[in-house]
């Protein structure tokens, strides 16, 4: 496949550039300026602002999917992530690629799948007022997603660890993952990457845990 990654330098978009290039796809890496990402024949990076839809339209075009990883990073109030979400489908409707993914945040949103004591105390009492400017901000970028006539797909994970890869997973669909805690991003990669041609998650909240 010919994918397109933006948030390529950041801990899931690292671990997805390198795991589609293992894998035998072409990736193209946005990125905001310097970086470290590996010298590769099949690895196109490009440098542009993501929150401007002209200048990455070229790296949206062409491509048989588009993800982006880009996370809200700052403590407080921001729209990093929703403004990203913007632009890339901006670009992509002008591109006429139609495959996203976007990776958002299940750590503090109850729901069904949650077992009552996570639903009912952790989430919203303990995990919600933590995590309260980061939950806000991707719920608006998932708004701005679903609002999109793309073929989308939402990815939800919980909290990200860097230790190894178990080579597992479990997904849910339109809920939560029962103690679905925490992940490994070498993980959440590997998720992103079988979910691209997978035709029932489309336009779809897909729940993603260990």
């Amino acid at each position: 496949m010919r994918v397109t990654v933006f948030g390529a330098t950041g801990g899931t978009g690292g671990r997805v550039v390198r795991q589609a290039l293992a894998a035998g796809h072409e990736v193209t890496a946005v990125v905001r300026g310097e970086h470290a990402l590996i010298a590769h024949r099949n690895l196109h990076v490009v440098t542009a602002d993501v929150m401007d839809p002209a200048a990455i339209e070229k790296a949206v075009t062409g491509v048989d999917a588009v993800l982006d990883t880009i996370g809200a990073r700052e403590k407080g109030p921001t729209t990093v992530a929703a403004d990203a979400a913007r632009s890339i489908t901006a670009a992509m409707r002008a591109a006429g690629t139609r495959r996203f993914l976007i990776v958002s945040n299940s750590a503090g949103t109850p729901g069904p799948g949650d077992e009552p004591f996570t639903r009912f105390v952790v989430k919203p009492l303990m995990l919600r007022p933590l995590l309260r400017h980061s939950l806000s901000e991707m719920a608006h970028a998932e708004a701005v997603v679903r609002a999109t006539d793309l073929d989308w797909t939402i990815v939800r994970a919980p909290q990200l660890t860097d230790k190894p890869g178990r080579g597992t997973y479990r997904t849910a669909a339109e809920r939560n993952v029962t103690f679905g805690i925490r992940i490994p991003r070498d993980d959440l990669a590997t998720c992103l990457l079988a979910l691209i041609d997978d035709t029932a998650t489309l336009r779809t909240h897909i729940t993603v845990a260990s």
